[in-house]
């Protein structure tokens, strides 16, 4: 049996940095797409879109419209959205991957019975794709807040299933849903791999987006029991790791080791639903940094804001940024560092908040020296209480 690969707590942190393409960037679309092979979508706006944050932070020679644009424009789509981590946008090639889900949809109560597949499946052969709305029988009630009503139950079973397909939105972020055959080539239109095989190539596929993690990290990639991962995890081609102070067993991909030192000055403000972070114990096991979603909090339990960004410098995330649009400036509600950030740290914000700013295409800046100090107190405020610059947070939806 080989030798586990011994790593240092920084250099399993380097290689988790690299292995996202945060540093360096990645050079296309494709490229970013085929590296991360999920990227985590969400409904709240108040920012920007989750993937245009996670996809423009790795690619700053493009702009978030730039981004969607490629997206959704061209003849052949580049990405499907599917419940692969969370809901997600996926690569179209992957699609066979993800059969042993779609199997597992199929046999859940919630899937729908014959008829109403068969009605949903009529409508969108006669009209081609539609949005949700498009496929509710007259009359039929609209789904309220968070609940599903029995259409929007159906179609999002039949979306999990492979039914269908979602490859587009219109300009008001529905999504379309069409039939898979219209968009898949008929080689990718499968679902010939066993469970074993598709989890074991996702696994590789984790492990090369993530450069080492433990088990339980890989398996939370693609939200599958850990106990499969550790099955299966010996038959990819990931190698066995230690890092002191990783208590679970830990795997490195081949590929990720020996990654570039950082880029002297780096400064980048990470979504809250980037790759990188999404897993709060890992993010605390790679940088000592607890990363919390507050947006879905009531605004007197939040501790550092409803939008927060956390800073990333060199390979330490040393600060958090709460940051709105307002219009099409750049608001910045609040800024907190860590506690041993670097004294550099006001400068490297600013130098972050423009670099936002440019690939949202909004106007302002980040804060000043003065409004550092002004903001970086103990945390004690809901996210609307003090603020620099005018706007309070955008709604969750």
């Amino acid at each position: 049996m080989t030798a586990p690969v011994c790593l240092s707590p920084g250099e399993a942190r380097r290689i988790a940095i690299a292995a996202t393409l945060l540093d360096p960037g990645a050079d296309s679309l494709d490229s970013l797409l085929e590296r991360l092979r999920i990227i985590q979508l969400d409904s709240i706006t108040t920012l920007a879109r989750a993937h245009q944050l996670t996809l423009t932070a790795r690619l700053p020679h493009l702009t978030a419209p730039q981004v969607d644009t490629l997206l959704q424009d061209g003849p052949q789509p580049l990405t499907f959205e599917y419940p692969a981590h969370a809901h997600a946008l996926v690569p179209l090639g992957d699609w066979p991957l993800w059969a042993f889900r779609r199997r597992a949809a199929r046999r859940r109560p919630e899937y729908p019975p014959p008829a109403e597949r068969r009605r949903i499946l009529a409508l969108l052969g006669e009209h081609g794709p539609l949005p949700l709305r498009g496929l509710r029988p007259p009359n039929a009630p609209a789904s309220a807040g968070w609940t599903w009503g029995p259409v929007k139950q159906a179609v999002e079973f039949m979306l999990w299933a492979g039914d269908l397909i979602c490859v587009r939105r219109t300009t008001g972020w529905q999504r379309l849903f069409d039939l898979p055959e219209r968009h898949l080539p008929a080689h990718l239109h499968t679902d010939a791999l066993t469970d074993d095989a598709c989890l074991t190539d996702l696994l590789g596929h984790a492990g090369r987006a993530l450069g080492a993690a433990t088990a339980t990290d890989l398996a939370d990639y693609l939200r599958i029991p850990a106990r499969h991962a550790a099955r299966l995890l010996p038959q990819t081609l990931l190698l066995p790791a230690t890092v002191p102070g990783w208590t679970e067993p830990t795997w490195v991909h081949p590929d990720a080791l020996h990654p570039p030192h950082p880029a002297p000055g780096q400064a980048l403000l990470l979504g809250p639903f980037d790759n990188l972070i999404w897993n709060r114990p890992r993010t605390r096991r790679l940088f000592g940094f607890t990363h919390i979603l507050e947006a879905y909090k009531p605004a007197h339990r939040r501790i550092y804001g409803y939008y927060v960004c956390p800073l990333l410098t060199d390979d330490r995330l040393t600060a958090r940024a709460d940051l709105t649009r307002t219009g099409h400036h750049l608001t910045v509600l609040r800024t907190l560092p860590e506690p041993d950030a670097p004294h550099d740290t006001p400068q490297r914000i600013t130098q972050a908040c423009h670099r936002l700013q440019k690939a949202l295409g909004l106007q302002s800046t980040g804060p000043s020296g003065a409004g550092w100090a002004r903001y970086s107190a103990a945390p004690q405020r809901d996210s609307g209480s003090v603020r620099a610059g005018s706007g309070e947070p955008a709604g969750r939806r």
